[in-house]
């Protein structure tokens, strides 16, 4: 590839072939000066670039060099560009070369974000990047908090007032100390001792006159949760209650922070994202960079569950194997079983999850949900079996099949059979698991498709023994 002039490096944003083969030719000449350790050159070209092209840049670079362009960045720079970067990728750019940058950048920017750039990185290394923060046993506390509670979402960033404030009071407050909030989607009203009395809306500063009594319009029908709690139920709660805020306080009911909609937004996220690696047969902790170690720890214990399931089935079809000497033909249709019962399951799994995810549950239906479900996976079992019916039909005007008709009732009865029984699981088996306090997501994976497997191949046998065979 022919190397570009320092001069000419520039990133084209546009999504076009032309800014694709030119983006291509940019990142590989930096790479080149990076190599070369021509630092001020670098720097020269990315001068002019915002953080989103510089970030675009590096993910086209090997990370070695990625790093290198990252610590050459002066801090004005390189605090947007990490900002700017996916969470799961900063930690990327971490390590011992860049280790005293990350400790300058994490010193100087606020809470929330000082947590969240910690929380991407090494645990080991916590201490020494915050070791310069006055707010350090905070943000060490909420760093230790557990990953699915509320604590370690809430925002710690947050407008609060004292209760005895008036409205001028708040509004000379906000004014003095802006630059400490992202935003102002929270005003919490408090005790002197950090107890929480309500909120205030942004329209109650507006509306309202300078001398105005916070305690005469606070809002006292503030959503709270515990520090501790789960964020799945910290997200039912939001859609229950419609609560656009909800603050967080300890055991003692004093407040630790606030969670508004960017917050539940990514509750949410985490938990589709968590909820899709469930059903995958995948660790939640897994990420893109795993080691090979941490990969077989990850995947290895779903993949032996899976071999336990699908050596019962291989037992159960040797089980049977007089009636498939007897008629071979029946082999072919192992695999057709299998399919069915395995789609069928993790069709009606996925839907229990999604209702029980939802918090759209309805105990007093659930009787006759099942029932519906049921009644579907009939219909559903009896129109493959049918399909597969017609094919074995086709199938004899050009190959001998012994007894052709008999084949064809056994596909349809046996096919309706694993259908309804793999739907049976697939519906229920989530519910059981919420009763036993675990997550129903992991219902969906190698635990649906295996025991249906299981319960497809007995099913098929036994009603090919007593019809094809019989």
């Amino acid at each position: 590839m022919d190397q570009v002039p320092p001069k000419e490096l520039h990133w084209d944003s546009a999504n076009s072939p032309e800014a694709r083969h030119n983006n291509a030719r940019v990142a590989s000449s930096l790479e080149r000066l990076v190599a070369a350790g021509k630092r001020m050159a670098v720097l020269t070209v990315l001068s002019g670039w915002n953080a989103a092209d510089v970030v675009k840049c590096l993910l086209k670079m090997k990370t070695k060099r990625a790093r290198r362009v990252f610590e050459w960045l002066p801090d004005d720079v390189s605090l947007p560009v990490l900002v700017e970067l996916d969470p799961e990728l900063r930690s990327v750019l971490f390590e011992a070369s860049t280790r005293k940058k990350f400790r300058k950048i994490v010193s100087r920017v606020s809470p929330d974000l000082a947590i969240e750039l910690l929380e991407t990185l090494p645990p080991d290394t916590h201490d020494d990047l915050i070791a310069d923060r006055k707010d350090a046993d905070v943000i060490r506390q909420s760093l230790s908090a557990d990953d699915d509670s509320a604590a370690a979402h809430m925002r710690h960033g947050v407008l609060t007032v004292p209760v005895g404030w008036t409205i001028g009071e708040v509004v000379s407050h906000l004014r003095k100390t802006s630059d400490q909030f992202a935003r102002l989607d929270m005003i919490f009203v408090l005790e002197q001792d950090k107890r929480l009395v309500g909120y205030l809306r942004s329209r109650d500063l507006l509306l309202n006159p300078d001398d105005t009594c916070v305690a005469d319009i606070v809002q006292k029908d503030t959503v709270t949760v515990d520090s501790s709690a789960d964020q799945e139920e910290v997200l039912r709660l939001a859609e229950a209650r419609s609560a656009s805020v909800i603050a967080v306080v300890d055991a003692n009911g004093r407040f630790l922070g606030g969670i508004a909609p960017p917050e539940l937004a990514e509750i949410a996220r985490e938990e589709v994202e968590e909820d899709m690696l469930k059903m995958g047969g995948v660790s939640p902790d897994t990420t893109q960079f795993d080691t090979p170690g941490q990969i077989a720890r990850r995947r290895l214990p779903w993949l032996l569950g899976g071999l336990v399931g699908s050596t019962i089935a291989a037992i159960a079809i040797v089980s049977y194997e007089d009636a498939l000497a007897e008629s071979a033909i029946l082999a072919s249709f192992i695999p057709v079983v299998l399919a069915t019962a395995g789609n069928a399951g993790i069709q009606a799994s996925t839907v229990s999850v999604q209702v029980l995810t939802s918090g759209a549950e309805w105990r007093g239906d659930l009787p006759s949900r099942f029932y519906r479900e049921l009644r579907g996976a009939l219909l559903n079992g009896l129109i493959v079996g049918t399909v597969v019916g017609i094919l074995v039909l086709i199938g004899s005007l050009f190959i001998a099949i012994e007894k052709p008709g008999l084949l064809v009732l056994t596909s349809i009865v046996a096919l309706a059979i694993v259908t309804v029984i793999a739907a049976s699981v697939g519906s229920m088996v989530p519910f059981l698991l919420r009763a036993l306090k675990q997550d129903p997501a992991a219902a969906t994976g190698i635990f649906i498709t295996t025991s249906n497997d299981v319960f497809g191949v007995l099913a098929f046998f036994i009603v090919a023994s007593l019809i094809y065979l019989g």
